[in-house]
């Protein structure tokens, strides 16, 4: 190995050479930012006459063809600063051109730093990649001046940063362009030149850390998987494996590619291993791993992206139902199921499950991770439960029901706490899961499905967030801090296309607008509210038992075949009578509970064979303090033990068997708990 200090433009200027980014290496990644710190540099560099060198790290490369009519240095290290000169040149060869004063000068640019004209290649650049990935096509497309066919780049960064550079450079004066070719001209770097057999590249490419923007695990996994490989090898892998791994990773995020090569390996290796990889040393892990039937893993792992991609691009998945359910498990943003759902979502490709029961698996985790997020259940809890219960849900084909078995004994939050949790939750803080919430509700068992790809529909507040004088005096002081205290909830939310118009005018006014109103809105969501003559605490509690109904059949709790005891008692059954409903759970010794909450039946309503028997209950409840008497009902003001029967006489005013009467959100009657106790 040889090791020198060298000026930049004396390697780019090295007459008949070629260099050539290997297969191994990262792709171009440096974003407009990394240009401009480079841009800026060196154009203060180029203005200080006391500044004699900027450094810019080391260029490491082999030599490979050493004949004197075509050299080729295989790039170690270094690749990005390179391609970015290489696009830098070709900016200031363009804005050179420009002008009949500087067109030599931009001659002498392109034919020393950019073109290798004696090179036995079809595109005669200095800077080549040895597959094309497309930024060979990009470089080539430049440096003939054809930017406008390179339409289909559009979000590439080779091409974002030649744009930069050039625009930047037709705002310099010819006097500012001569003292920016300065500062290029003091750039220096540490040459390391390897040899070739006797140096290991491998160990150098994974030892190095320069200027340049850190490797990514990934990249490092494909340096490892291919460096030692002979080229006709190496280019076979880099085409059927890395590739298709590469493309099924990548997703455009705010108009640039990304790449989650590294984060789907250390899910990979999570589903194989049982065990999650440090981020950092997913690489590491990836070598332990990656040391025998070399070829059967990377089949694997190709076969395993193509999941991947269907988690991370869900509207790539060709099935629109299962692309519907992966777009909403998205909205969750829980990136640790990824591990299980790699593994279920290929084995549903490889047809080890139907299309019914991987939908049925989505729609449990949806259910789980949503009750989950507003119970405020630790989320680090899932790390340990998802990286290691695919094996345990696989061993059989009943996946779904295996998985739900897991759950449902893994703090599974009952409608209870959800309840209790919903009603008071701040879910307008977090828009998507909102948003995704709302979807799922406005089109649960409606024909006319809404389309909410349409931007005009947004998150209203009913009772607004900025109060004016009108609905400020329609409330007591007490009143009004409990509306405001609930004016994030989920009660107070809706749906509208016309949120500008309705903004914070009365409740009245949002209901009965013509155009705009709630009462000639086509949602679900604000039918109950068209009904309404004012908007406070009673009817914001109605609203929410009406959305309350819905949310437990969407995303539901199911039930575990082994129910103990325990697990019984969370679960919560409901009545409704004429003007009365309640809420309770089962308890043992054949009891009931009736939740705080619960209406009771006047006495003059109840039917004559019960009549004293729920009088004498009623005068004891009262006596206590237990319940409260309204216009037309009493309520409990606290929860109240006694049978099923006596539970559901007292909500319906007459007899009636309670084993049958309660019932599940789902509608299973309490006696098909009684028998399993």
């Amino acid at each position: 190995m040889q090791a020198k200090e060298n000026k930049i433009i004396n390697l780019c200027s090295t007459a008949n050479t070629t260099f050539t980014i290997p297969i191994y290496q990262r792709n171009y990644n440096w974003t407009i930012k990394e240009c401009k710190r480079l841009y800026d540099d060196i154009f203060e560099t180029g203005k200080n006459e006391n500044i004699d060198s900027y450094f810019i790290g080391s260029i490491v490369y082999i030599a490979g063809n050493i004949s004197t009519i075509d050299r080729e240095f295989y790039i170690i290290d270094g690749q990005q600063r390179l391609t970015t000169l290489t696009l830098l040149f070709l900016a200031i060869y363009h804005v050179l051109k420009q002008d009949e004063l500087t067109k030599d000068e931009a001659s002498r640019i392109y034919d020393q730093y950019i073109i290798n004209f004696y090179s036995k290649k079809e595109i005669k650049l200095k800077l080549i990649q040895s597959v094309d990935n497309g930024n060979l096509e990009i470089l080539d497309k430049i440096s003939k001046d054809k930017v406008d066919e390179l339409t289909t780049y559009s979000n590439a960064s080779m091409l974002k940063n030649y744009l930069f550079f050039k625009e930047n450079l037709e705002k310099l004066s010819k006097e500012e362009i001569e003292k920016f070719l300065e500062g290029i001209n003091k750039l220096i770097y540490i040459d390391v030149c390897l040899e070739k057999g006797r140096d290991n590249p491998q160990r150098i490419f994974e030892s190095l850390n320069s200027t340049g923007l850190d490797l990514s695990q990934g990249d490092l996994i494909k340096n490892h998987i291919l460096i030692n490989l002979e080229r006709d090898e190496q280019n076979k892998i880099y085409k059927d494996i890395w590739i298709p791994i590469e493309n099924n990773c990548e997703i455009v995020e705010n108009e640039s590619i990304v790449s989650y090569v590294s984060d789907f390996i250390r899910d990979y290796l999570t589903l194989k291993t049982k065990e999650i990889p440090n981020k950092n040393k997913v690489f590491e892990k990836f070598k332990e791993f990656y040391n025998k039937n070399f070829d059967e893993k990377l089949e694997e792992l190709k076969k395993y992206s193509k999941a991947y991609a269907a988690i991370i691009k869900p509207n790539m998945e060709y099935d629109k139902d299962i692309r519907k359910e992966l777009e909403y498990l998205s909205s969750l943003d829980q990136t640790v199921i990824n591990p299980f759902l790699i593994g279920v979502i290929s084995d549903y490709y490889d047809k080890k499950i139907e299309k019914k029961e991987l939908i049925d698996i989505l729609n449990l985790l949806q259910s789980y991770l949503w009750r989950r997020y507003i119970t405020e259940r630790k989320s680090n809890e899932l790390n340990k439960i998802f990286s290691k219960i695919y094996p345990k849900i696989s061993e059989t084909n009943t996946y779904y029901e295996n998985l739900k078995n897991e759950l449902v004994n893994d703090k599974f939050p009952t409608d209870e706490e959800l309840k209790t949790s919903l009603k008071i939750k701040n879910v307008y803080k977090d828009i998507d899961k909102l948003n995704y919430v709302f979807k799922k509700l406005e089109n649960y068992n409606h024909n006319e499905l809404i389309d909410f790809d349409n931007e005009k529909i947004t998150i209203e507040h009913i009772f607004p967030q900025k109060l004016n004088k009108a609905w400020k005096e329609n409330y007591s002081d007490n009143e009004l801090e409990q509306m405001i205290s609930f004016k994030d909830t989920i009660s107070n939310l809706t749906l509208t296309g016309s949120n500008s118009q309705l903004s914070n005018r009365p409740f009245q006014e949002k209901r009965d607008d013509e155009v705009h109103g709630y009462k000639n809105s086509k949602l679900y969501l604000n039918k109950f509210l068209g009904k309404l003559n004012d908007w406070n605490l009673t009817s914001m509690d109605e609203r929410f038992e009406i959305l309350y109904e819905n949310i437990i059949k969407i995303w539901k709790r199911p039930e575990n075949e082994k129910l103990s005891l325990n697990d019984i008692e969370k679960i919560v059954f409901v009545l409704k009578g004429k003007n009365t409903s309640g809420t309770g759970k089962l308890l043992s010794k054949e009891k009931f509970q009736l939740f705080k909450g619960s209406t009771i039946a006047l006495e003059s309503t109840i039917a004559k064979s019960i009549f004293e028997r729920n009088q004498k209950i009623i005068e004891t409840l009262l006596r206590l303090n237990i319940i409260k008497k309204l216009e037309d009902k009493y309520i409990l003001l606290e929860d109240y033990r006694t049978s099923p029967s006596t539970a559901s006489n007292l909500i319906l005013g007459y007899s009636s068997n309670g084993w049958n009467e309660w019932k599940t959100y789902d509608g299973k009657i309490l006696n098909d708990y009684r028998e399993k106790k």
